[in-house]
């Protein structure tokens, strides 16, 4: 049986320690999210191989082995990639999708190649099957410039009023009743995942004294939505990935074919701001190091990225952002390489990593320091 990338990322989900249980693998230690086993790849008399729940993945710390659930009943049982599909669906009663997809999301007719999902090299992760979307009108009634942050973007001179009205509408950006900017997630086939509410001050610096909300959370909070309702996040700007704004001139539809790059930065603040004054690229927001995680980067598996981290004075955000990219190319089959900008950490000032800036203060505060170096 053939399984379309919806289901694989279903199995992929499965509970490892779970899986261990039905494999009679037995499980060592009192971890709550990690636990020991003998390493079933070479003849192991202490337990070395590591079971992360959280990570889903298993390793060995001997031979260096491992992998996720379907890469562990692949080697503990001797089976194909199919053949642990197979057993996972039946031993968990996984409800499969019969629709097969393209498994690259490629649609391109001019250079989608003819695949079948049936391969680990093929998995590609769409979270349109596993979203309950909010409405569309909940998106488009909140649709304005009215809000504190878009304001403060022509206040603050990061941007015209005409620039700022344009990124406005791109990006989808709501202006709720009390002055805040809703940055809605929205994938690439049009799905609305959530929605964070934001205040800015006047300078486009976020207001520290308000803390940020989400709209599921608001909407739990009136009684719209069930307590147990949740979405996964998707990157802020997916769903650019099929404006037609920016589809190849020469009557190619394919995006990914166009050449241009995708750039994902922390803040919504600075994809926004940026998109205006580098166009040639599509720039998307993770929403913050806490939530960057490698699933986001899988729609982009057919596309030339370019991840910006954040700085600070000991590199943590960039080793954090770096690691997270290497387990997403793991995970995915990327056409291009993921690149990690060391921009930051190469040209940022010792204050300015103390401040912890990103890409959009450095690049502004380098042009103003060009200013006053030409008027001096």
């Amino acid at each position: 049986m053939k399984y379309d990338k919806f289901t694989i990322q279903k199995l992929r989900e499965l509970p490892i320690f779970d899986v261990c249980s039905k494999l009679g693998i037995t499980l060592y230690g009192m971890g709550q999210l990690t636990k020991r086993a003998k390493c079933w790849y070479h003849d192991d008399r202490h337990p070395s191989m590591h079971v992360n729940k959280k990570k889903n993945i298993c390793k060995c710390f001997v031979c260096g082995k491992g992998g996720d659930v379907i890469r562990l009943l692949q080697d503990y049982e001797n089976l194909s990639f199919v053949e642990a599909c197979d057993w996972l669906v039946h031993e968990f009663s996984v409800v499969t999708n019969t629709n097969l997809t393209n498994p690259t999301n490629h649609s391109c007719n001019s250079c989608s190649k003819d695949q079948s999902v049936s391969s680990e090299s093929s998995v590609v992760e769409d979270k349109s099957s596993t979203i309950s979307p909010l409405p569309s009108a909940l998106v488009t009634k909140s649709l304005g410039v009215n809000s504190e942050f878009c304001q403060a973007l022509v206040r603050a001179g990061y941007m015209t009023q005409q620039q700022m009205q344009h990124a406005a509408e791109r990006y989808r950006l709501g202006a709720a009743k009390d002055g805040s900017v809703i940055f809605w997630e929205i994938d690439q086939h049009g799905h609305c995942h959530n929605g964070k509410l934001m205040h800015y001050l006047p300078d486009c610096h976020r207001n520290k004294q308000q803390t940020p909300t989400w709209a599921i959370a608001e909407l739990k909070k009136s009684g719209i939505l069930p307590p147990d309702f949740n979405n996964p996040h998707c990157l802020f700007g997916e769903h650019l990935l099929t404006n037609t704004n920016f589809t190849n001139p020469t009557n190619h539809s394919c995006y990914s074919c166009s050449g241009k790059t995708v750039c994902v930065v922390e803040s919504e603040k600075t994809a926004v701001i940026l998109s205006e004054h580098f166009p040639q690229s599509l720039w998307f927001s993770c929403g913050g190091l806490q939530m960057f995680k490698p699933q986001l980067l899988a729609p982009l598996v057919n596309h030339k990225v370019v991840i910006f981290p954040d700085t600070d004075e000991r590199g943590d955000a960039f080793n954090a952002w770096s690691a997270i990219a290497r387990e997403a190319q793991k995970l995915y089959p990327f056409r291009f390489p993921l690149r990690i900008s060391s921009l930051l950490e190469e040209k940022a000032t010792a204050e300015q990593k103390q401040r912890k800036i990103d890409l959009v203060d450095f690049l502004f505060e380098y042009a103003q320091y060009l200013n006053v170096s030409r008027t001096n």
